[in-house]
């Protein structure tokens, strides 16, 4: 059987009007006319993506690809009709994802979705990636506490976000972790903050030993408070407010704010910070 959906190395066996057809085990497909590289001959071997034209038939390009089978991917709406939406895939025909719910993914819209096949042996997109996403519990010595990861946010929970690490775990970014915007769909660098033995993982922006230095918090919140003489915050203002005057989340300007006033550098008046 053909394998849909996935990039193959293929040898050039024949050439026939419609373009060159490729070895695929013991399947001839198909690589069109307009995806044969010049000065092409029969046993050169070629990169290509397979996957089935309108008519369901295999067929090859040497286009790449934003995703393959079996990957989560961030792909575009492009169509949608009352079964689901269309999505691009990067190739000439678009992927589809079938939804109960196409009103919900305007076009031009993002969505993370999962690729897979159908029972007819199409590629499909599926909108909830979640069962396809791996835990930590098979592979808790691969990454640790600090290391360093890619994360794609793809859903907000009263928690927090559930993020793809790695475009193949499932994380949890608290929402005491965030500071400043921060929004779906957008991949940032993140850390791995701490894995359980249950195969969960939390997620932190920063690394999470450099969290807990507190020299380095006072020091900084100070130098922006002589700056200013009167910085117009306190315990009450809002993480945005906050993130935006000192480059800090809430919880680190708190701890901060009350190391200063403990050793008598800066006072509390009248709802701001000032400095003696």
């Amino acid at each position: 059987m053909i394998s849909i959906g996935l990039v193959k190395t293929l040898e050039i066996v024949r050439f026939a009007n419609p373009g060159a057809y490729l070895l695929e085990r013991t399947e001839e497909v198909l690589l069109p006319n307009a995806y044969v590289p010049k000065n092409a001959k029969v046993g050169d071997k070629l990169e290509v993506f397979l996957y089935t034209d309108s008519s369901d038939r295999p067929v090859a390009t040497t286009l790449k690809p934003k995703a393959q089978r079996g990957e989560i991917a961030l792909l575009k709406v492009v169509d949608k009709n009352h079964l689901g939406c269309f999505l691009d895939l990067g190739i000439a025909k678009d992927v589809f994802m079938p939804t109960r719910i196409p009103q919900n993914y305007p076009i031009g819209s993002q969505v993370v979705v999962f690729l897979t096949l159908d029972r007819e042996n199409r590629l499909l997109a599926k909108e909830n990636i979640k069962p396809f996403l791996q835990s930590f519990k098979t592979n808790l010595q691969e990454l640790k506490t600090g290391t360093k990861v890619e994360i794609l946010p793809f859903r907000k929970t009263p928690m927090g976000f559930e993020c793809v690490l790695n475009g193949k775990n499932l994380g949890l970014l608290y929402c005491s972790e965030i500071f400043g915007d921060f929004a779906l769909f957008e991949k940032k660098e993140g850390y791995i903050k701490r894995i359980y033995k249950d195969g969960k993982c939390d997620l932190s922006l920063r690394h999470p030993l450099s969290k807990n230095n507190k020299d380095l918090e006072s020091k900084n919140l100070f130098e922006r408070i002589k700056q200013e003489e009167i910085l117009d915050l306190n315990y009450d203002s809002a993480p945005e407010l906050i993130y935006k005057q000192c480059n800090m989340s809430k919880k680190a300007f708190k701890r901060a704010l009350s190391a200063l006033i403990s050793e008598g550098k800066v006072v509390l008046e009248n709802g701001a910070i000032k400095k003696l």
